[in-house]
Parts: C-alpha cells; structure tokens; sequence
C-alpha cells in the first residue's frame, strides 16, 4: 500500500516544476532595462558625434524634413514611471483601446510610433518601450487621445488634446508634461477649457477608469429638506470611459467597477469647471436683510451658481438673504452676504460670502473668500469663511435668540440674532442641531445641520467618493 501511495505521489509530481525565484526575475528585469539605456545612451552619443561633424556640400542649401524637435534631455531628466502594484492599475493597462476611433487600426498604429518617437520630449524614459493607447476619441470640437508608456513593472500616461479630426503631429504638440511626475492610477480624468467671454469653460472633459466600468451622469440632483439629495443617473457608458464636449461638463459623474461604486463626484473630479473670472452681473437685492454690498452679493450669487452646476444640481436662480458685517472677532471683520437657492424639495443651498478673502485653504482646496452648506428656507447655519471657528444663523426675522446643540442634545452655544441673523463663536464640527427663538422665549425652528461640519466637497449634501 505504502509503495503504490509513492507510485501516485510521484506522478503527481512529475508536471510540477518550481516557480521562478522572484528576488532572480526582479535582477532580469533590472540587467534587461539597465542594458536598454546602455544601447539608448551609446546612440545618443553616436548621435552627438555625427551632429559634431563638419557637413560638406551643404553650404547655401536648408532641408526641412518632418517636425523639428529639441534636443534631448540630460541623463536623469526623464520623468520616473511609476510601479504598476495595483489590481486595477494593471486592468487599465491591459483594457483594449478604447474610444470611437478605436477601430481605425491604421490611425492607433501611427499614434503609437508617433508617440514612441517622442518619447523623449514627453520626458518618458526610453526603457518604457511598449506603447498602447488606452483612448481615441473624437468628440464634438475636439480628438483627444491617452497613452501609455510601460515595461514589465513600471508605467506613466500622457494625454494630449485638439482641435476636431487633428493630426498626430498636433496632438503631440498639446500633450502635457505634467511638471511634477503624476501617480498612476487607475483612472485618468481631465478637463481643457478655453476662455470664452472671459471666463474660461470646459470644452472637452474625459474620464477613464478600466474597461467594464459602468459610468453613469446626472444633471438634476435636488436638496432635500434634511440636506439630502435626490437624483437620477443616465448610463453613457458600459466600457468605462466618457468623454465630453462644450457644455456637458456641469454633471456628477459615478464608475462602478465590479459593483463597487469607485468614485461619485463632480465631472471630472472637479477639473471640468472653472468659476468665471470677468465681473459678475447686478443681482436685485430687495426684500435681503441688513446692510447688502452689492458688488459682494452680485460674486456671491455666481459663485452659487458654480457651485450648483459643479455639483449638477438643480435650483432657481440664488436670491440674496442677507448683508452686514461679521463681528469683531472674525479677522478684519468683513462685510459679508450669505445667498441661497432652493429645490422644488425645498432643500436649500447656502452661501456666505466675505469680501477680500484668504487665498484657497491648501489642505481642503476650499476658496478662502466664502463658505456653503445646505439649510431650509427658514434657516441657514454656515461657516463663517477663512480660519476663523464661528458660524452665521440666519432665521426667521422674528428670531432673538440662537441656541446650538451636540449630539447629546447638550447646548454648547447661544447668541443673540439681529433681525433674524447673527454669528456665534464655535466649531462647526461640534454642531448637529439649532435653535432658533422669538422675544418671548418661544421656539420658533428646530433643525439639523448634518453637512456643516463636514469637509468643503461634501457641504451640498453628497459625499465625493474615492474606492479606486
């Protein structure tokens, strides 16, 4: 029994051969790259030489042939690729070309050996030396491509845009080199814009994440009374890429990836919309409380206004609520607006505007000049802009006094309010609940503030969400 128990065993065995040592594959993969910028510096060199010799005969005469191109880079300029270690990561590298021009396999053959080309100007390490384009694209106004550069183990992407049915020499020439080198994901998502009007609007947005990705848009979110949101989603692709021409890019945009949703935010993860940079337009200021700046008021309508198109949500145009002054203890204590726009829901958006802000906060990316946060027609709770720990209540017009409230229902805070509205002295992130009372003690409101003390992107009531 025991010799026919080997007998098996040996037989099993005989298939079976041992897997290679990982340290010895790494040490291939190292010698083999090494050995390719060995080859690429001795033509370089070559190359230098050639260029150092005298060149007869040619006195008098100039030949153009094909683009000029600089010289290349220094040893040690091109930009590091990056490590290929994620499961998703390398499911973008392997996903077919995608993209309405994906099946002109004559054009994708040309932007790869033209790309290939340029490898050094794009400041691409020349070891890279498989090239694959991830996304063709011709969208109303604009072709736009991405590529990849990648060996065995490592990768980065380039992605160049322009003008509709453009060459691939013109491509070549708006493809960006990011100044820093740019961690590889597995997604890629941009935005052009061109200035029309004087503000600068996005005329081409893109997304791609691995191919199989749903990606679905939406354009109608309404703010619910408990800062919610409601919204429905338009699929636009089964094959985990959308791109975007003039006009389309004031959406949310959701990819979900093997069911899991992997990101929900703004198109383009935000870089499809760019605020207006020209004056903004009069706004009527009657019927707002307090003393209103209408300059101020006037910014602080279009900023909304960008707000609710970044964020696709849907509203009436932003009315003007109230103007003054913040207190003493606000740095500067600046003349300020708080504006706000309400769904069919009758949840509201609000905006408090401060004039000669701070510069964007870095660590949120959050203007330093104003501040939102979701509310009710009949109240308003929101930060007060800049550094400062305080917020603005803005109640009923009969309301004296506010209370706020943490979520053990104790009261951290009160102050007194001025024809409705007032700032109190205290951080946001501690409030769930305010109060709101008439001259004679009565309560005059109840309600919640879930989003106020969230971070800058989730203040209208949705999440951004990150699960790549």
């Amino acid at each position: 029994m025991a010799d026919e128990i080997r007998q098996a065993l040996a037989r099993l065995a005989e298939p079976v051969v041992p897997a290679p040592d990982p340290y010895q594959r790494l040490l291939v993969r190292v010698r083999r790259r090494r050995q390719r910028r060995v080859a690429v510096a001795c033509v370089a060199g070559l190359a230098a030489v050639a260029m150092a010799l005298p060149v007869f005969g040619a006195v008098g005469r100039s030949t153009v042939t094909g683009v000029a191109s600089s010289p290349p880079p220094a040893v040690g300029t091109f930009q590091p690729a990056s490590r290929v270690d994620k499961p998703m990561v390398r499911q973008l590298l392997n996903s077919p070309t995608r993209g309405n021009l994906a099946g002109d396999k004559a054009l994708i053959a040309n932007i790869e050996r033209q790309y290939r080309t340029a490898r050094t100007e794009l400041l691409v390490d020349p070891a890279l030396d498989e090239v694959k384009v991830l996304l063709a694209h011709d969208a109303p106004g604009a072709r736009t491509v991405v590529v990849a550069f990648l060996d065995e183990s490592h990768a980065l992407l380039r992605h160049g845009s322009g003008q509709a049915e453009a060459s691939v020499p013109e491509l070549l020439s708006k493809t960006g080199t990011p100044v820093e080198p740019l961690p590889l994901e597995p997604y890629v998502f941009f935005g052009r814009h061109s200035p029309v009007n004087g503000r600068h609007g996005a005329d081409l947005t893109v997304g791609l994440a691995p191919a199989g990705c749903l990606v679905e848009t939406s354009a109608d979110g309404r703010i619910q009374p408990d800062g919610s949101v409601t919204r429905s989603w338009q699929v636009v692709s089964t094959d985990g890429f959308v791109v975007l021409g003039a006009g389309r890019a004031t959406e949310r945009w959701r990819f979900t990836c093997d069911g899991v949703v992997r990101y929900a935010g703004p198109a383009a993860g935000g870089a499809s919309v760019v605020g207006p940079t020209e004056a903004a337009a009069p706004v009527p200021t009657a019927g707002a409380r307090g003393s209103v700046d209408a300059t101020l008021a006037a910014a602080a309508v279009r900023d909304l206004h960008w707000e609710l198109k970044g964020h696709g949500l849907t509203g009436p145009a932003p009315q003007v609520v109230w103007g003054g002054r913040l207190p003493d203890w606000v740095p500067g204590a600046p003349a300020a607006v708080l504006v706000s726009s309400c769904s069919a829901d009758a949840g509201c958006a609000a905006l408090l505007k401060t004039e000669a802000g701070p510069p964007p906060e870095p660590e949120s990316g959050s203007p330093g000049d104003y501040r939102i946060a979701t509310g009710s027609p009949d109240l308003a709770v929101v930060q007060v802009p800049g550094e400062t720990v305080g917020v603005l209540v803005v109640g009923p017009e009969s309301a004296v006094q506010v209370e706020l409230v943490d979520r053990k229902n104790r009261t951290i805070a009160s102050g007194r309010l001025d024809a409705g509205a007032g700032a109190v002295r205290i951080d946001p992130r501690q409030v769930v609940t305010v109060r709101v009372f008439d001259k004679d003690g009565r309560l005059l409101r109840t309600e919640a503030t879930p989003n106020l003390g969230a971070n800058f992107s989730q203040r209208l009531g949705e999440p951004t969400v990150w699960a790549w």
